[in-house]
């Protein structure tokens, strides 16, 4: 798969999680102003990934096929991420 493709999956991926994160904390504390940030990145970022994949356009991710470093850095933050979200609700 090309980076830049894997690398819009995976910016969806932290979107959603974004989301889902926000919604269990909102399920442990209630409905808090706070909590309307990460809502807003969660939809913005799933935003930008569903257009991507949406029109097929994925040169504002060309990026990541040049530089190889930088995508592994984006699959270890999100994986790193996606760990801490997960242990928080275990």
């Amino acid at each position: 798969m090309d980076r830049a493709k894997a690398t819009v999956y995976l910016c969806g991926l932290f979107g959603l999680v974004t989301l889902v994160q926000a919604l269990g904390l909102a399920l442990m504390a209630g409905f808090e102003p706070q909590l309307s940030l990460f809502v807003v990145g969660g939809l913005l970022i799933s935003g930008v990934a569903v257009r991507a994949l949406y029109q097929d356009g994925y040169e504002e991710f060309a990026v990541f096929r040049r530089r190889e470093t930088l995508f592994w850095a984006v699959v270890v933050g999100v994986a790193i991420y996606l760990v801490g979200v997960f242990a928080q609700f275990t």
